[in-house]
């Protein structure tokens, strides 16, 4: 059912009116002729429309200034207004007629069109001369009087049981209505609806402010007074407002779909507000939980009752009494005088009555159009069926759009709506005809076709269908009020649907998994946690599982949970629970709150996960301190822990017997106080700047001993963080490096002295020979100092290899025969082990440094067939690449081979390609691409590609190819690969030229020489 808005024939309907209506343009044109006018005049409607109204009357030229004259009076004042004139035809007492000219507007009170009547007029009484029988006359002109207060008592009753008619249905209506009055919101009407909204509070004759005045700063008695002041409609959706229901003075949510339309006068001026609501609290509770489902309209129907064909009856029945009365005056001739007074007060009173009856009917007609206001533009789908075929007589634009491009007015519903022949509501309309018991129906499915077009879908309704009674209480119809709520029922279904997806999933997974409302009334435990401790979910929910938690843990457990319902924070414990074979183990109790889109918490979800073992593994850690702490002092290096702060709390034995310090003054920052005091201030500022960003802290720096000296160290060290992920500080070695920066700071003023030499060289021109051979000697002296620097780099990482292997054995058999009471054993015992790995990947990186330089002077370059080379290179780190199930793609047909050292691009390619793998990205399978090139002029290219985790080239791009920097922690390593790599390429005269993107990958492009 697509939905498209349809509106009824109004060109249709006004030609069908029986009264004597002309509607008329601003320049007097006929535009609409009724079939009653259409009859007076003897003239087709069509010979009418388009004319001006003066050719209307063609025989009447008299008639042609008082009617422009009292047309243009209309148009200026705004105000009805009218004439009368002769008919034409025999005289009668009836023998004048009435022309009135009423305005009418649009929406925003421009004057649209001037609506022309034709009526006959009653003129005085015309008396003959003859005299008849006196008291005969007056008897039947008492006769004719009764009769005529009879015909308009009856009329004013008909009007009368309209006006109940409507009363009942506005007071019946399912939604909360009221009618307010004057500025000040005086409540005139409230019906049931709107009475229940505060309970058995009193409401009538008191103003809105003093009525609710909980709603008092909520917006609502200000938007009161711009729909008063402005006429303006105002529409609420979903409008939250805190109302006190009970009367207890505690007022609650409640949300409302609502309108605020301005009531008008006869002069369409506001005079009041009507209020038309409905409480829409269940649905915007029930889609802010499910977080999807859109706000379905609740309203309210009234039935539209017209009086006007028994108000022009009335009328047409007073004129012939009228003409009754007129006609008997020719045998009252004798009684002329009397009859004369008489006469006078039946005109008074015909008169009355007559005003009486046309006040009835314009408070009728004002009626009648506030009502078909109120239904045309309640938000809902309201249809009117009439008599036992059920014929459409109203239907509203809502109720049209359910059924676009089809025509309902005047139509059976069999006919119109063919299809629903056999529906279930078909079905209750006849019962609800037939019983008068109003039926009301959720959710119930319909076929429709969509707005749009396309294939047929199903939406779901609620509706109620109401009998409808005549002024005699007989049934005589159906109101139908219905509104959508199909997203509301998918909504639901989806639910549904997730909840056994949930049911399905916790019970695939190793933990106990329970759920809870947002008070903490557990309603769902998966089968997991049923088998473990052999409950059912009737004992267990509720509050049932705490019976399941071991007595001393119970307080704790309950305190933390009422906390966490307070707080809306995660909730975290541990603590023991019991099996089904009574024994207790202990688990970590989670639980992490859902809220909605409003930020309001609508479940809880918690997992309890078994750490039984691990808490075992703690106490026999924490049995183990001592031990460790003493193998910590025998560690050749200095351990230190700080706190999250960056205060020491621990330092090993190595750092006081060096420099003389004790604990008190060395723990917290006491340890800056040996830091050399050209390093100290840029120690502190880069310990404090890792300590910020929690990572790692790598500095050099001088130690004073505690004999005076100072010496080199390396301090480095790793932040630590605990199981939640909190972050707790560092944990650091210092390892003395003063050889390593003896020699380096030796080889840099060879370099300056080098530099120096070449610069009196340049300035001694003439003196070349004798300053060739200076610089002769000089050279032959930095080879020797080269030399000399890799024997003793090469002897020191050879002499340091065999003690540091020995300590890791001694280490190894420490933590296999020790047992350790310290809770922070076990992550001191890592720490150690990592400062020994990062010891011997030292020594084996100042190792290769050495043997890459030797290589370079002593392997000569060769032709190298690149494919064997890298498919060797792949086969000897053959288990890290079954490990990763990397792939390798080759392609060197651009450069099969190159000259260079084979050895040094064997060296090349490892580095590159287990630096590949080792950081490969965690999400996708390593695939890494090696290939050549050959620039155009010439120069040999080698590529290595891969798409593993990438490097922040702006942050590192100036560090890559340092020694010992490295730039992902997740694995262990020297630092030493990019700077051997690069040291070799560069000493065979090429470069290198990286591109890396942060979780795409990196490139490296090595321009290799061509030898002369």
């Amino acid at each position: 059912m697509s939905i498209v808005s349809s509106s009824p024939d109004y060109q249709l309907v006004f030609r069908s009116l029986p009264g004597n209506y002309l509607l008329l343009n601003p320049d007097d044109t006929v535009v609409e002729c009724s079939a009653g006018f259409a009859l007076v005049a003897g003239r087709p409607p069509a010979t009418l429309v388009g004319q001006g109204v003066a050719a209307v009357w063609p025989n009447a030229p008299d008639l042609v200034k008082p009617l422009a004259d009292m047309l243009a009076q209309v148009r200026r004042t705004s105000q009805p207004d009218s004439i009368f004139f002769p008919s034409a035809g025999p005289p009668t007492a009836l023998s004048s007629q009435r022309l009135t000219g009423t305005p009418l507007f649009d929406t925003q009170g421009q004057q649209l069109y001037i609506l022309l009547a034709l009526e006959p007029a009653a003129a005085s009484f015309s008396l003959p001369d003859a005299p008849t029988d006196s008291a005969s006359s007056l008897s039947e002109l008492q006769l004719q009087l009764d009769s005529t207060n009879l015909t308009l008592k009856q009329a004013l009753t008909n009007v009368d049981i309209q006006r109940k008619r409507l009363h009942t249905l506005f007071m019946q209506a399912p939604a909360a209505i009221a009618s307010l009055l004057g500025p000040e919101h005086v409540l005139e009407l409230v019906n049931p609806g709107f009475q229940q909204l505060v309970g058995a509070r009193p409401l009538l004759g008191k103003t809105i402010r003093e009525g609710i005045p909980e709603l008092q700063g909520q917006s609502f008695f200000e938007l009161l007074d711009t729909v008063y002041n402005t006429g303006e409609t105002y529409y609420g959706r979903e409008k939250q407002a805190y109302i006190d229901r009970d009367n207890t003075g505690q007022p609650a949510p409640y949300y409302f779909n609502f309108i605020y339309q301005a009531i008008r006068n006869a002069a369409d001026q506001v005079e009041g507000v009507l209020v038309f609501a409905y409480d829409v609290t269940e649905q915007v509770l029930a889609r802010e939980q499910l977080k999807q489902s859109e706000l379905e309209l609740q309203t309210v129907n009234e039935e539209l009752a017209t009086t006007n064909e028994e108000l022009a009856t009335t009328n047409e029945e007073l004129y012939a009494s009228n003409e009754e009365y007129l006609a008997s005056n020719t045998e009252l001739s004798s009684t002329q005088q009397e009859l004369r007074i008489l006469n006078q007060e039946l005109e008074l009173r015909v008169k009355q009555r007559t005003q009486e009856l046309e006040l009835a009917q314009q408070e009728a007609e004002r009626q009648r159009a506030r009502l078909e206001r109120f239904f045309m533009q309640a938000p809902a789908a309201i249809c009117v069926l009439e008599g036992p075929n059920f014929v459409f007589d109203l239907v509203n634009p809502i109720y049209q759009q359910l059924f676009p491009h089809r025509r309902l007015l005047g139509q059976p519903l069999e006919i119109a709506l063919a299809e629903l022949a056999d529906h279930t509501a078909m079905h209750t309309l006849r019962q609800v005809y037939k019983t008068g018991i109003t039926h009301e129906e959720r959710e119930l499915p319909f076929t429709v076709l969509p707005k749009n077009g396309g294939p047929l879908k199903t939406v779901y309704f609620n509706y109620i269908q109401q009998a409808r009674h005549n002024v005699e209480g007989v049934i005589d119809g159906i109101l139908v009020f219905a509104y959508e709520v199909t997203e509301q029922v998918q909504a639901r279904q989806k639910e549904a649907q997730s909840i056994r997806a949930l049911e399905t999933l916790t019970n695939t997974i190793p933990h106990l998994v329970w759920a809870s409302t947002a008070t903490g009334e557990t309603d769902y435990f998966n089968q997991q946690w049923h088998t473990y401790t052999g409950s059912t979910l009737e004992e267990v929910k509720g509050t049932g599982w705490q019976q399941f938690i071991h007595p001393d843990d119970l307080p704790a457990v309950q305190e933390q949970w009422a906390f966490a319902l307070q707080s809306g924070k995660p909730y975290q414990i541990e603590a023991r629970l019991r099996s089904a074979v009574g024994i207790y183990r202990w688990f970590l109790i989670r639980a992490t709150p859902s809220r909605n889109e409003q930020g309001v918490i609508t479940k809880w979800y918690g997992a309890d996960t078994d750490i039984h073992d691990q808490k075992r593994l703690e106490q026999a850690l924490l049995e183990s301190e001592q031990y460790f702490r003493v193998m910590a002092d025998r560690v050749p290096v200095v351990i230190w822990i700080t706190r999250a702060d960056g205060r020491c709390t621990y330092l090993n034995q190595q750092w006081y017997e060096y420099t003389g310090q004790t604990e008190a003054q060395a723990l917290d920052f006491g340890w800056l106080d040996v830091v050399h005091p050209e390093e100290a201030a840029q120690a502190r500022t880069v310990f404090n700047d890792a300590n910020a960003r929690q990572v790692p802290f790598n500095f050099v720096y001088r130690l004073k001993g505690k004999d005076g000296s100072y010496r080199w160290f390396a301090d480095m060290s790793q932040p630590k963080f605990n199981s939640n992920g909190e972050y707790e500080g560092f944990v650091g070695t210092v390892v003395d490096i003063h050889e390593r920066k003896m020699a380096e700071q030796a080889l840099r003023l060879a370099s300056q002295k080098l530099a120096t030499t070449n610069k009196e060289l340049r300035a001694a021109n003439q003196q070349s020979e004798q300053v060739n051979a200076e610089l002769a000697l000089t050279n032959e002296q930095l080879t020797r100092i080269n030399q000399d620097l890799d024997n003793f780099v090469y002897t020191a990482s050879h002499d340091l290899r065999q003690p540091v292997n020995n300590l890791a054995g001694v280490f190894e058999e420490l933590k296999r025969s020790a047992t350790f009471h310290d809770p922070e054993a076990e992550q001191l015992v890592a720490m150690f082990e990592g400062a020994l790995n990062q010891i011997h990947s030292t020594i084996q990186g100042l190792a290769e440094v050495v043997h890459v330089q030797r290589r370079n002077e002593e392997t000569p370059l060769e032709p190298v067939a690149l494919l064997p080379l890298t498919n060797g290179v792949i086969q000897s780190m053959q288990s890290q690449v079954d490990a990763a199930e990397a792939e390798f793609v080759l392609d060197f047909e651009a450069v099969p081979s190159v000259r260079f050292a084979q050895l040094n691009l064997q060296s090349i390619l490892y580095n590159l390609l287990s630096n590949a793998l080792k950081y490969a990205h965690p999400d996708r399978k390593p695939i890494v691409h090696v290939s050549s090139e050959m620039t155009a002029d010439g120069t040999p290219v080698l590529v290595v590609q891969d798409n593993g985790l990438g490097l922040d080239m702006s942050r590192y791009g100036e560090d890559l190819f340092k020694m010992f920097r490295r730039f992902h922690d997740h694995v262990a390593g020297s630092g030493m690969g990019l700077y051997l790599v690069n040291r070799i390429v560069q000493q065979a005269g090429g470069h290198i030229e990286v591109d890396s993107t942060v979780g795409v990958g990196t490139t490296f492009r090595l321009y290799l020489k061509v030898p002369e």
